[in-house]
C-alpha cells in the first residue's frame, strides 16, 4: 500500500449475519427436549440440561456484538442476530422463571 492511499474503515461483511447465535439458540432450545429421549441412559439424556445456560448466554452475546458492529449499515440483514438474541434470552429466562415459580409454590 502506497502513503497517499486512503485508508478503508472497518465494515462488516455482508457475509456475517448473526448464524452462530442463531446456530448457539437453537442448540440450546432444542437441549430441552433432552430428557424426553427415554430411550438414552439418564447421564446422557439429562447432561445436554447443563449446558443450555451457557450457550444461551453466548447465543445473547455474540448476537448482541454482531448487532453491534453492524449498527449503522443500511444492507445488514439482522434477522439472523436478533433470532439468536431471542433464542438465547428465552433459553436464560426458563431456568429463572422456573425457580421463581417453584420458590412461590413451596412457599404456600
Amino acid at each position: 500500500m502506497k502513503p497517499d492511499q486512503p485508508v478503508e474503515e472497518a465494515q462488516v461483511s455482508h457475509g456475517e449475519t448473526g448464524v452462530v447465535s442463531l446456530a448457539l439458540g437453537v442448540a440450546a432450545v432444542a437441549m430441552y427436549g433432552s430428557p424426553f429421549l427415554s430411550f438414552l441412559p439418564p447421564l446422557i439424556r439429562n447432561f445436554p440440561l447443563y449446558l443450555t445456560l451457557p450457550l444461551g448466554i453466548c447465543a445473547i452475546v455474540f448476537g448482541a456484538c454482531t448487532l453491534h458492529r453492524m449498527r449503522g449499515d443500511e444492507g445488514a440483514d439482522r434477522r439472523r442476530a436478533r433470532a439468536g438474541v431471542a433464542l438465547g434470552t428465552v433459553t436464560v429466562a426458563v431456568p429463572i422463571i422456573l425457580v421463581v415459580w417453584l420458590e412461590w409454590a413451596l412457599q404456600r
